[in-house]
């Protein structure tokens, strides 16, 4: 098994070492705020009288740990904790069915292997404790396997597991049809032992040996630990090598209704057939998330649930002739980060490196690069990430129905969009100066149903983790900024209306979750981001995020589209109701004024208008968009127009680039209000159509040109990206509009080229699949379009 040497070790590569900074620039650095130091001490101790970083209860004095180390990754977060060396299933009654952990930094290759661990009962009750081998779909991103879960499906693996009537048995765990069923699987067994009790102490070993003919033997034991006597065997011959093969795992699981949970402890994997991969450990940082602009770094350090009595402050530090230099230190807080905010010389790149404390040996390293000046800035822009398409807890997954339409398979990267390898290797060769992710960095019923818990800060922060593990070879060096939606506040649709609980049911306002749990929520993605206009929290003590920065010669607007809006069953006519709420539009008042002679950019959660259509292709009424209400709308737009700003939203899954009419333009006129850029998906089930047919003033590409919305809005479309099959064959065959098959949609992300010097503005929508760097790559039809700054 993969172990974390806990050394006192600062070196880099061997030969750099941590020493006292000396220039001028260093010095005001690395001025330690001892405030900070006491505030770590203070999380320590809370965490030893019985609160953690996320202010959820823990058990005390006993020591323990929600993060299992780094060759583990828990299917849920808030189902296990470590406790000394055990790992133990806590998972809520009812919820203990097929509870697992991935093993991250091993996986069986050969025929030849022997897997042992630990395990026992904490809770009686029909159920089972073992292996969960062989996980995952040849030729996929290894990564895909970490998620494997309670249902069985296409990738799930083979269970090998020691049960509670005192047996050992095979299971199965690919059965996308029957995805709770795990049947048992044909062996030649023997009992020995009596039921299970919390009294035991179970050595369990799987060995695996070849069989001939690409097959494997597996033979399943379990022992007793203290006396070496014999409780069960099992063996299953002539195996299909491929069935083991893969990703490796445990699961405690219970029987339907049954209370029963279990411990894991000492897990090894040996032999020839397994190999070790060190470098794919997990913690105790996770990943960074930074900006900078005007002078100043802000920088958040996420790290998995760590024990707070253990790690309770981080240090930030550069590299500088060689050695390392620390810079600043902060305490770990709520969301288990920490959060930097120092001076910092942008006309420089620098090389920083993030260590927990408690495990110098294992830095997060990065590199902080200088701000462009005298070139175009390369902006990219992602958003809608869904981890899967299917639940890895869910229901049966059926036959594909639509012609062209593959099977998805539970556990196949057809279905586990996560982790957006194409997508992020593609906007990486695109060597972005900034990012932008406009909201739904994740969705709150995958990979797993958002269930009540007791610890909803863990479900998301597992959810959320997935994100930043996909993207943090991009966010690690490249400044970035985030924005929030809807879903990742745990909401199908929010109209905030400025922060107010939503006692009355989400149509008529407010938010679901806590206040604390939403701020921790945007403390994770949003505190790094450049500083508030006006810091004010909104109701409840919601904090905000909106206001502007410059970089790269570029004028930046962030707008929060949801948090002010007024709710469909909320008082007032529409023409009276708030899209931004007035503190944004005092905002976006000023800031014409702010940064002359730069180009203005928004970025925003979604489209100012409501670009769908029904089956008939008749305009669609949608007030999550951003084209509802529209006195709200009107007034934003007016004001994004005076500025001379260009609009970059996502939210919408459809791609598409319109330019808006201002409130006062005269009606089949010209059109001189902003244009929006709103970037596909780049992975999502549901699906939107703008299917209007031929339009007036076509732009060369079908459903372009001249078009009213459903709200009266008129718009000048000039290309859009939408699903390949169409709404009424799509419909024919689903209810809803959830679609997996990748094939069949357009999603992708989306490429700002914005030249300060030349005052033009080049946007591209690329496909998720498509390799920019090669030659003939295209961009989806439309695409790219160039733009003048003075015509914005």
């Amino acid at each position: 098994m993969a172990r974390t040497r806990l050394v006192d070790d600062d070196r880099d590569d061997g030969e750099m070492g941590e020493h006292e900074a000396t220039s001028t620039w260093l010095e005001s650095l690395a001025r330690v705020d001892r405030r900070a130091f006491l505030f770590g001490a203070a999380a320590a101790a809370s965490a030893l009288a019985g609160v953690n970083g996320a202010g959820t209860a823990v058990a005390a004095p006993e020591r323990w740990s929600r993060w299992l180390g780094p060759e583990w990754w828990a299917n849920r977060f808030q189902d296990w904790v470590r406790r000394g060396t055990r790992l133990e299933c806590v998972a809520p009654q009812g919820q203990r069915m097929g509870r697992t952990v991935a093993h991250l930094t091993s996986e069986i290759t050969g025929t030849y292997a022997d897997l042992t661990v630990r395990t026992g009962t904490l809770r009686a009750g029909p159920g089972f404790s073992g292996f969960l081998v062989g996980t995952g779909v040849a030729g996929d991103d290894w990564r895909v396997r970490m998620l494997v879960g309670s249902s069985s499906g296409t990738g799930g693996g083979l269970l090998a597991v020691f049960e509670s009537d005192g047996t050992v048995r095979f299971r199965e765990h690919t059965d996308d049809a029957h995805p709770r069923a795990y049947a048992e699987l044909a062996s030649s067994r023997r009992s020995v032992g009596a039921r299970r009790d919390s009294r035991e102490d179970v050595l369990l070993r799987l060995r695996i040996r070849p069989d001939g003919d690409g097959r494997v033997r597996l033979e399943l034991r379990a022992s007793d630990r203290r006396t070496g006597r014999l409780l069960g065997l099992a063996r299953r011959d002539g195996v299909k090598r491929a069935a083991v093969t893969g990703g490796v795992g445990l699961i405690s699981s219970a029987a339907a209704g049954s209370q029963a949970r279990y411990w894991f402890s000492g897990c090894h994997l040996r032999g020839p057939g397994v190999r070790h991969f060190v470098d794919r450990g997990v913690g105790p940082v996770v990943g960074t998330l930074f900006s900078t602009s005007a002078g100043l770094l802000k920088m958040t350090a996420q790290l998995m649930p760590v024990d707070l009595t253990r790690t309770p402050f981080v240090r930030l530090q550069v590299l500088r002739e060689g050695l390392w230099a620390t810079v600043a230190t902060e305490p770990v807080g709520p969301g288990w980060t920490a959060a930097f905010r120092l001076p910092w010389d942008t006309g420089r790149s620098t090389r920083y490196r993030v260590v927990a404390a408690g495990w110098p040996a294992s830095p997060y390293h990065g590199t902080i690069p200088r701000e462009p000046t005298g070139r175009p800035l390369v902006v990219a822009s992602v958003n809608c990430t869904k981890a899967t398409h299917w639940r890895t807890d869910g229901p049966a997954i059926g036959p594909p129905r639509l012609p062209g339409e593959s099977f998805l398979g539970r556990y196949s990267q057809r279905n586990v969009y996560f982790p957006f390898r194409e997508v992020v290797d593609a906007v990486g060769a695109h060597q972005p100066d900034l990012l932008v992710a406009h909201g739904d960095q994740y969705y709150q019923n995958s990979p797993t149903e958002a269930l009540d818990s007791d610890n909803p800060e863990l479900d998301a922060l597992g959810k959320y983790l997935l994100w930043l593990l996909a993207f943090r070879s991009l966010t690690r060096s490249t400044p970035t900024v985030v924005l929030v939606d809807d879903h990742d506040v745990y909401q199908t649709n929010l109209w905030g209306a400025g922060g107010v609980p939503a006692t009355r049911g989400v149509i008529n306002g407010g938010y679901q979750m806590s206040a604390t749990w939403v701020n921790t929520m945007q403390r994770i993605q949003c505190q790094h981001d450049p500083d508030p206009f006006d810091p004010t929290p909104v109701a409840q003590g919601i904090t905000v995020y909106f206001g502007s920065f410059s970089f790269g010669g570029v004028s930046f607007a962030v707008l929060e589209d949801r948090k002010f809006k007024s709710a469909p069953g909320g008082p007032g006519p529409d023409s009276e109701r708030d899209l931004l709420g007035d503190r944004q539009e005092l905002f976006l008042e000023t800031w014409p004024t702010q940064h002359p002679g730069q180009p203005k950019i928004v970025l925003s959660q979604t489209t100012f208008a409501c670009l769908q259509t029904d089956l008939e292709g008749a305009p669609m009424v949608d007030r999550d968009s951003g084209g509802w209400p529209q006195g709200g709308r009107d007034r934003a737009l007016t004001l994004i127009a005076a500025a001379g700003g260009l609009v970059l939203s996502g939210d919408q899954h459809t791609g598409s680039l319109a330019r808006h009419e201002r409130p006062d333009d005269p009606p089949g006129g010209p059109f001189t209000g902003p244009y929006q850029f709103t970037v596909p998906a780049a992975g999502s089930s549901f699906q939107r159509w703008f299917e209007p047919g031929p339009l007036p003033g076509s732009h060369g590409q079908p459903n372009t040109g001249r078009w009213v919305d459903a709200f009266g809005h008129e718009l000048d479309v000039l290309a859009v990206v939408q699903p390949r099959v169409s709404r009424a064959a799509f419909s024919a065959e689903y209810p809803g509009s959830d679609l997996g098959d990748r094939n069949l949609k357009r999603e992708g992300y989306g490429i700002a080229r914005i030249d300060p010097a030349a005052r033009t503005v080049v946007l591209e929508c690329w496909p998720w699949n498509v390799d920019p760097a090669r030659e003939g790559a295209a961009q989806y039809p439309g695409f790219p379009v160039e733009l003048s700054v003075d015509d914005l």
